[in-house]
């Protein structure tokens, strides 16, 4: 008996360092929302650790530390004893960091800051410098255990800084403090406006890896959890990094401003009425139970015919029905933009259906030519990346424009927009999708069909709209454009979309889509509100990605 003590020992000396490093599984290390806006731009979280879990490509991800910025502030906690060791290292020739702080004790137990200064070094203020920083932590560092390594990358840039007359101030003066705060900005600025630039130049970047993992820690072990691959290549982080040259704040709010007195519908179609005999009807495009869409023919005020659709309603419509179809079909009047589709004309007469009038141009709607595009008939149409990419740009500036217009679309989906031959974009409003594409609607018991699959979460739980609910839906409608309108979600349950999300369940990235495109989806699909780019930001990412592949194809 005394002899198998020792060996008992042996044994469980591992199981008890195991067990001590599973239990010390609440720490977390990162960089605050106030610290990363100074840095970055972003009203976000960099997390570097997260519930004991490494983000590896959040440590991966070099933070660019601009020239005025002296001092990198981190937030850590442990709820169980955690001990750590940390060392910095740096070209000293350039930045002169050092820890504030001790360099070795115990993780706190509640979130506490420590900071690493980087000047810029007196004898050397012009260039950049890679700073390390270098956390190890253990549970106890007797034991033989496994021991949690975190190396954290910043690039520090440096502008040499100048007074009034051209000499050279050195930081941390009263006269560069002076010189900084200073309304005119002469010649010799330029060259630190250039690194800051460039240090701007990343945001887009440390955007991807803030809000494409947020969803990933929620539920690591999910069926069909986001798992973003564009950042385990070098090649696309450059990409990334590239894609933004200039300052813009990733932060997403909602339209707001004095928005012009909305006409109401009686207002519309008093400037819109026209009289019945001037619209033709043709042949049914689309049709539902109580709506449809026909091709038709149009005299203008000059009796010359030109091509037009008609939205309309059956016999069979409801008097909700009919005020909900011109609610809609004139929600969007009086835009102007090539890439949006604004109502014509109107025609209400007593005793019959409304017709609401739209210009043709030899549009088809954008899901239905999707889903010809996956059949073998002799309409389908094989598309290639380049032309997703040019369509989705279409929609981005469409969106852009109705957002600068205080405009909120609420309803985001290729079925809303229409494409011509020459794969041109518009979008249009959403009356009668819900009775001609019934499939993609859903009634939660409170008796309103919504777009609950494209709709963002706070949008189903609260019934909250903004620019940032429209971006959401814009990263479902990428996806349909990929996979050529697959169905969205299609095996979950509308009831549990809302729970579905909130733990962390995204779509999957589709077959053949470049990591760069499932990345902007998944961007778009971030939790809170303020962690979503804006069509400005996806404008340039896209646009920037469409020069690449021209560059290439």
């Amino acid at each position: 008996m005394g002899s198998g003590h020792p060996s008992s020992a042996r044994l469980l000396l591992p199981l008890l360092v195991l067990a001590t490093v599973l239990r010390a599984h609440h720490y977390d290390l990162y960089l605050d929302s106030g610290d990363v806006e100074t840095l970055m731009g972003l009203a976000a979280r960099l997390y570097y650790v997260r519930a004991g879990r490494l983000n590896a490509n959040a440590a991966r991800y070099a933070v660019q530390v601009p020239s005025l910025v002296d001092t990198v502030n981190l937030t850590w906690s442990s709820a169980d004893a955690l001990l750590y060791r940390m060392s910095v290292d740096a070209d000293r020739r350039t930045v002169a960091a050092k820890l504030n702080g001790p360099r070795d004790g115990q993780v706190p137990a509640a979130a506490a800051a420590f900071s690493v200064s980087l000047p810029c070094a007196a004898d050397k203020p012009s260039g950049h410098a890679v700073v390390r920083l270098s956390i190890e932590t253990s549970p106890d560092w007797l034991l033989n255990g496994v021991t949690g390594d975190v190396r954290l990358v910043f690039n520090k840039f440096c502008a040499e800084r100048r007074d009034a007359n051209g000499s050279a101030v050195v930081p941390g003066t009263d006269a560069a403090e002076a010189d900084a705060s200073a309304a005119a900005v002469p010649p010799y600025y330029e060259q630190a406006f250039f690194y800051h630039a460039v240090a701007a130049a990343s945001s887009l970047a440390a955007l991807a890896v803030i809000c494409c993992l947020t969803a990933t820690y929620r539920r690591g072990k999910a069926r069909d959890l986001m798992v973003i691959k564009g950042f385990q290549n070098d090649g696309v982080n450059v990409f990334l990094k590239s894609a933004l040259n200039s300052g813009h704040k990733f932060n997403q709010k909602s339209v707001q401003g004095s928005k012009p007195r909305a006409k109401d519908l009686h207002e519309c179609v008093a400037e819109l009425s026209v009289p019945r005999h001037r619209v033709r009807l043709q042949n049914v495009e689309l049709e539902g139970t109580f709506g449809r869409v026909y091709r038709a023919l149009y005299a203008d005020a000059n009796g010359q015919d030109e091509h037009v659709f008609v939205k309309t309603v059956t016999d069979q419509a409801s008097a909700v029905q009919i005020s909900v179809l011109l609610h809609e079909g004139l929600s969007m009047y009086g835009l102007c933009h090539k890439n949006i589709l604004t109502i014509q004309a109107v025609s209400v007469e007593q005793h019959v259906e409304p017709f609401l009038v739209y210009p043709h141009n030899d549009n088809t709607n954008l899901k239905k030519f999707l889903q010809n595009c996956k059949t073998s008939e002799s309409m389908s149409y094989t598309l290639t990346t380049r032309e997703i990419i040019d369509m989705t740009i279409q929609i981005i500036n469409g969106m852009q424009y109705l957002h600068r217009n205080r405009h909120l679309h609420r309803d985001v989906a290729a079925r809303n927009c229409l494409v011509n031959p020459a794969l041109k974009i518009q979008i249009a409003d959403n009356a009668l999708s819900r009775d001609l594409f019934p499939s993609d609607y859903h009634c939660l018991g409170d008796n309103k069909n919504r777009p609950i699959k494209w709709m963002a979460v706070e949008s189903l739980e609260h019934k909250k709209f903004s620019t940032a609910s429209d971006i959401w839906s814009f990263g479902v409608l990428l996806w349909e454009l990929l996979t050529l309108c697959q169905q969205p979600y299609a095996d979950i349950d509308p009831f549990e979309m809302s729970a579905y999300l909130q733990d962390g369940f995204r779509l999957t990235q589709p077959v053949n889509c470049p990591d760069e495109l499932f990345t902007v989806m998944a961007c778009c699909w971030a939790l809170a509100p303020n962690e979503r780019p804006t069509f400005s930001q996806v404008s340039v990412f896209m646009n920037e990605f469409n020069n690449q592949l021209v560059k290439f194809v």
